[in-house]
């Protein structure tokens, strides 16, 4: 097994079981991306030698899911893995130069996998934190209380005493 396999493993696998449902759904994202990506890629010999334009739709449709996903979440890395996978989207373009090394376009498109991955597997463990130290933890914006989408505490007891 490769190290990205082994990476990708622990850290959907982690999410599954130990995130919230915004964790959750970012996992199923990011499997189906790869899964995806895995059975559009052109054979070993043409690979990226051109614009790779199916995997690019599905990194697109990746990146327009967790862009969905961010407008709704009270999570802040959704964002951030909405503009890493907006960098993947962007980095298919390099296939349309000539004079690209079809070795780099790939890297480029590759390796933002495991920052992706990372992110993943850090906020699940910012979730859980959430969740020992608050004991609750608001995956959707409709969740917050109200006073803290208006500017306030996010809790009765950080309130301030007048």
């Amino acid at each position: 097994m490769d190290v990205f396999n082994l990476v990708y493993a622990a850290s959907c696998v982690y999410a599954l079981v130990r995130g919230g449902t915004p964790e959750r759904i970012g996992a199923l994202i990011l499997s189906a991306d790869f899964q995806l990506s895995h059975w559009v890629i052109a054979p070993f010999v043409s690979r990226y030698a051109s614009v790779e334009w199916a995997m690019m739709s599905v990194d697109l449709s990746a990146c327009l899911a967790l862009y969905t996903m961010s407008l709704f979440t009270a999570r802040y890395w959704p964002m951030w893995m909405t503009a890493i996978q907006g960098i993947v989207v962007l980095s298919h373009l390099a296939g349309a130069r000539i004079d690209v090394i079809p070795w780099a376009y790939g890297n480029a498109v590759a390796l933002w996998a495991y920052v992706l991955l990372a992110l993943l597997a850090a906020a699940t463990r910012r979730h859980r934190r959430r969740l020992a130290r608050y004991g609750i933890d608001p995956a959707w914006r409709w969740q917050l209380p109200p006073a803290y989408r208006m500017g306030g505490p996010a809790n009765e007891r950080d309130a301030p005493r007048h």
